[in-house]
C-alpha cells in the first residue's frame, strides 16, 4: 500500500504557516499558500477578484488555485500545504460567498486524514498588505476554516505553542510517522 504524503498547515492567518513551511528543511516540500498570490496577482493586474471587490471571484481564484497546486504536487516526497482545498469553504463561508463548490473538491481532492493546525496566537499576530483582519476576526476565521475541515471528515491535529524550531520538530515528526503506518488515498 502506499502512503499518503499530502499533508495540510492551517488555522488562523498570522499564526506562524508561512514562516514554518520557509524553515522547514528537507525531505517536506512546502507548497506556498493560494490565497496570498491569488490576492497579489488580482490586485497587479486591477483585478475585481478581492474579497473586499468581488468575495465570489475571489473564492473561485482562490479554488482553482488549490486544486492547481495540489495536481501539480504529484506523488513522492511528503508535502506539505500552507491551507488547503477544504480552507476554501471556510472562505466562502466568511465571505458570504457559495461554498458548495469548495464542499465539492473537498470530496474530490482528498489529503492525509490528519491535518496540523496553528490555533490563534495574539503575541504573534501582525497585520501587512494582505493580512487585514484583526486578531478578534482572524479567531472568528478560525473558527470557519476548522468547521469546513470537520465536515469533509478530517482529524484536527494541534500544533503546539512553542518556539519556531520545537513546532517544526513536532510537525516533522509527525509527517514521519504518518508516512510509516498510514494507507495512501487514491490520488
Amino acid at each position: 500500500m502506499e502512503l499518503n504524503h499530502r499533508f495540510i498547515l492551517t488555522g488562523a492567518p498570522g499564526g506562524g504557516k508561512t514562516a514554518i513551511l520557509a524553515r522547514l528543511g528537507p525531505g517536506i516540500r512546502p507548497v506556498a499558500e493560494p490565497a496570498r498570490e491569488v490576492l497579489a496577482e488580482e490586485r497587479a493586474a486591477g483585478g475585481r477578484g478581492t474579497p473586499d471587490q468581488d468575495a465570489g471571484r475571489f473564492v473561485e481564484l482562490l479554488l482553482a488555485r488549490s486544486i492547481e497546486k495540489y495536481e501539480a504536487a504529484g506523488s513522492g516526497e511528503p508535502v506539505l500545504y500552507d491551507r488547503g482545498i477544504p480552507d476554501c469553504v471556510g472562505y466562502a463561508v466568511h465571505l458570504g460567498a457559495d461554498p458548495s463548490p469548495g464542499v465539492e473538491a473537498a470530496v474530490r481532492y482528498r489529503y492525509h486524514p490528519q491535518v496540523l493546525v496553528l490555533e490563534p496566537w495574539e503575541a504573534i499576530y501582525t497585520t501587512d498588505d494582505e493580512r487585514k483582519m484583526t486578531y478578534a476576526q482572524a479567531v472568528g476565521f478560525h473558527e470557519e476554516l476548522l468547521e469546513g475541515y470537520r465536515n469533509a471528515g478530517y482529524e484536527l491535529i494541534t500544533v503546539p505553542r512553542e518556539p519556531i524550531e520545537q513546532r517544526i520538530a513536532f510537525i516533522r515528526e509527525f509527517i514521519a510517522r504518518a508516512t510509516l503506518r498510514e494507507p495512501r488515498t487514491a490520488d
